[in-house]
């Protein structure tokens, strides 16, 4: 069983609209977005502590200047990838399948975890439902969102 109070370096891609800033989030180890939400802080983060990638300074970056934040398996990413919308093999997780529209005009679907922090809080999180994509998870911050669409309810049976 994995100590979910185990820090681990997490690589991520900070998006502040035209900008980027690519680091490591220190955070709590997770298999499953039910982990990682189930023990998340009751409110969403006013800040992301980041270590830069570089300059491996460590920086206090607030989440109302952010876009979104973008959890990866690589900094490199595949710039030839073509998001893959709308399909049928989407992870089997409980929640509410989206699809986003940011004020810079990027559109992403994912699964969004269906609680009501999901309603109040000031930003969410997203599984991705491409497969192929270099992202496991985004923090999305609502201010950046010019529109939402529901396109479905995902349920394990």
């Amino acid at each position: 069983m994995v100590d979910i109070k185990t820090p681990r370096p997490e690589k991520i891609v900070i998006q502040f609209g035209k900008g980027t800033l690519k680091g490591y989030l220190e955070s709590p180890v997770w298999n499953t977005i039910e982990e990682l939400l189930s023990n998340a802080p009751a409110g969403s983060p006013e800040s992301f502590r980041i270590r830069r990638l570089d300059s491996n300074a460590v920086e206090e970056i607030p989440t109302k200047d952010i876009k979104a934040v973008f959890y990866v398996n690589s900094f490199e990413g595949d710039p030839n990838h073509k998001e893959l919308n709308f399909h049928a093999k989407v992870p089997p997780v409980h929640g509410i399948w989206m699809r986003f529209q940011f004020l810079d005009g990027e559109i992403m679907e994912g699964i969004v975890f269906n609680s009501i922090r999901y309603l109040v809080d000031p930003g969410f999180f997203v599984l991705p439902t491409d497969p192929g994509s270099n992202n496991r998870l985004v923090y999305v911050v609502k201010s950046w969102l010019v529109d939402h669409h529901v396109l479905g309810l995902r349920k394990i049976y």
